[in-house]
């Protein structure tokens, strides 16, 4: 890919891309400045971009919704970006040009003990991909879809409901939409890869509280 700027357009195939963000009723103000930044990086580049909100509480709805939009407008690509990330502004390029079916990005959790969302063994807690790791592409098992880049037909292998939560009796703990509905791409035969490299750019957005302990 050519230097955002210049007069040479992106060197990847024009493809249709619909970012999908489920939200309450306000966003961060920097998760607004970093998609306004990633949306004029996107026309530069002349990459056809859709964005759709769904401002509501089921986060189950939410999800459904989202994707039923992107597959109406025909988008070739998903990118699911949560309203509490900072990013690049090239991160949609940057994922694209992996060409995978589905890409995402670790990042950190917002409590204590700081972890990531990544892992390697989704039965094992412990094995969290820790975002000092550079090693480019890295296949995972289980991440969270904060900043997560999806081909839009992958989904006609699922059936509905494509967003559900799932109690697993061997954990004793819940898993979320995102990683039960990765488990099931996985069961249909395709692989989960993490940007270790990008992921390194990129934040989670939080709230703490500050005193004598910090």
């Amino acid at each position: 890919m050519s230097s955002i700027g210049d007069t040479t357009m992106w060197s990847g195939k024009q493809c249709k891309l619909a970012i999908l963000v489920p939200t309450r009723d306000m966003v961060h103000s920097h998760f607004a400045y970093c998609l306004a930044q990633l949306m004029k990086t996107n026309a530069e580049v002349r990459i056809e971009t859709f964005l759709f909100f769904d401002s509501s509480t089921i986060l189950l709805n939410q999800r459904e919704n989202l994707i039923k939009k992107a597959i109406e407008v025909k988008s070739d690509f998903v990118l699911w970006l949560d309203s509490d990330m900072m990013f690049p502004s090239t991160s949609a390029l940057r994922l694209l040009e992996h060409n995978l079916d589905i890409v995402a990005c670790n990042y950190m959790k917002r409590a204590k003990p700081l972890k990531t969302v990544a892992y390697t063994d989704i039965t094992n807690w412990d094995s969290w991909v820790p975002l000092e790791s550079n090693d480019g592409l890295k296949e995972v098992q289980g991440v969270g879809m904060g900043c997560m880049l999806m081909k839009t037909e992958i989904f006609e292998t699922l059936t509905k409901p494509y967003f559900e939560f799932i109690y697993k009796e061997n954990t004793q703990d819940w898993f979320g939409e995102d990683f039960n509905l990765l488990e099931k791409l996985r069961n249909n035969g395709f692989k989960v890869y993490i940007d270790t490299l990008l992921s390194r750019e990129i934040k989670h957005l939080g709230i703490s509280g500050f005193g004598l302990e910090n």
